[in-house]
């Protein structure tokens, strides 16, 4: 794998992140001794030596840092056969603005990314590439914001940069699932402005805006909305993180999500609305063109659950999902319509009680005016009507801190390939805790 030294400046932030909890280490002379922890059964593989990340986290620091690397094949059908490869190194942290300053209830959270990828997407040439930290080789800034809880916490607001996928469309089944559009929706996510810009800030780029949250107490449904910049700028390597623009439009988001339980079986029900005031090709004419709508809705059910032989709460062992959604104008939309339906097995072999093992399935509809355009990228008539992606996954549970994840994913009518030649991918992903 192919590794781009980082600028200056993000260097001595990585530095800064990671090397200070050493600093407290080495020089503090009080620290309360932790508990002595396996290798195999620490939580993080840094652990706690010394007691360094509990005398931080007392003192309202909450550093954490994790990586991702994957390998991905593309063994036949698409646009090619071949190999590539990408990374995701993730690191920041969170401060507790009570206990370091008796701000109550506030927090605040800066964290980056560092990745490296060779595009699987290049050689399957589908709408949907196989995983969700595909980006552009850098270092950037990710979040940034300021989170406040008010009203014995049942109001949360988040002001800074932020992103939409952090929030919105959220099924806690679909997590599993390393296809990027199984966890986030394609006609939420997936439309792109007139100038070739992502129109909602998402992975891997957030721009500014500001979220609000209500979740009454003893009450089965919340409600959340969010005002972000639609422009959170190009993914492209001299992009730093702050390379959105103020003045391509606004994007409103509401969602709201009820929790139930269905024969002592509990599960969410959730749905959500949005509008981009940004400008759109439109895709007959080629001139720009205001505004863009979608709504979604998804499923999250337990199906089945284990009695805990202890009398503890019931642990769910088949989980499922149900989304769809809808965007429109045609004139402007590039997805136009998705659904799909995943289930997710807990523990599926007696020796394995901590692995999960995942299949989904996943359908992008793509408008018509956007598939016959003479203004598409691909020239009129070459992206598919719509495609269809299936992905297995396995996630083996190797230690609480390090997971190892066999994929296989079938793309059919892939939409960028032009042959329209089914895609087999095979790949696996490995993350580390720190």
């Amino acid at each position: 794998m192919k590794f781009c030294h980082p600028p200056l400046h993000y260097t001595w932030f990585i530095l800064w992140t990671f090397l200070c909890p050493v600093f407290v280490v080495l020089h503090a002379e009080d620290l309360p001794s932790a508990e002595p922890t396996g290798l195999w059964d620490r939580r993080n593989l840094l652990d706690d030596p010394g007691g360094w990340r509990t005398s931080l986290n007392n003192s309202g620091w909450q550093p954490f840092a994790s990586w991702t690397g994957e390998i991905w094949d593309n063994v036949g059908g698409g646009i090619r056969t071949g190999m590539t490869d990408d990374m995701l190194f993730t690191g920041g942290t969170e401060a507790d603005l009570e206990k370091l300053a008796g701000w109550k209830g506030g927090t605040f959270r800066v964290s980056f990314n560092w990745i490296q990828s060779t595009h699987p997407d290049h050689n399957t040439g589908a709408f949907n590439e196989p995983t969700n930290i595909d980006a552009s080789d850098q270092v950037r800034l990710y979040n940034l914001y300021l989170r406040q809880k008010l009203g014995d916490d049942q109001l949360t607001i988040k002001i800074g940069q932020i992103g939409a996928d952090d929030d919105f469309a959220q099924c806690a089944t679909a997590a599993l699932f390393l296809n990027p559009a199984v966890t986030a929706q394609p006609i939420l996510v997936n439309q792109v402005l007139a100038n070739g810009n992502p129109s909602i800030p998402h992975f891997p780029l957030d721009a500014p805006g500001l979220f609000a949250r209500i979740d009454p107490k003893d009450c089965p449904v919340y409600a959340q909305a969010a005002v972000y910049l639609s422009d959170a700028g190009s993914d492209v390597s001299n992009n730093h993180g702050f390379g959105w623009h103020a003045g391509h439009g606004l994007i409103y988001a509401a969602e709201t999500d009820w929790n139930y339980q269905l024969s002592q079986h509990p599960g969410t029900l959730a749905t959500g609305a949005y509008y981009n005031d940004g400008k759109f090709t439109n895709w007959d004419t080629g001139v720009g063109q205001h505004g863009l709508w979608g709504f979604y809705g998804f499923l999250n059910q337990t199906l089945y659950q284990a009695t805990d032989p202890n009398g503890k709460d019931p642990q769910p062992v088949l989980t499922g999902f149900l989304f769809g959604g809808v965007a429109g104008p045609d004139s402007v939309a590039e997805p136009d319509c998705d659904c799909a339906c995943g289930l997710c097995w807990s523990g599926p072999l007696p020796c394995r009680p901590k692995d999960m093992a995942g299949v989904a399935v996943l359908y992008t509809g793509f408008s018509p005016a956007f598939t016959r355009s003479a203004f598409n990228a691909n020239g009129p008539g070459v992206t598919t009507a719509g495609e269809t992606d299936v992905e297995f996954t396995y996630q083996i549970n190797v230690t609480p801190w390090v997971a190892v994840q066999p994929d296989f994913q079938v793309v059919f009518n892939p939409a960028n390939a032009g042959t329209r030649a089914t895609a087999l991918i095979v790949g696996v992903r490995a993350a580390v805790t720190f």
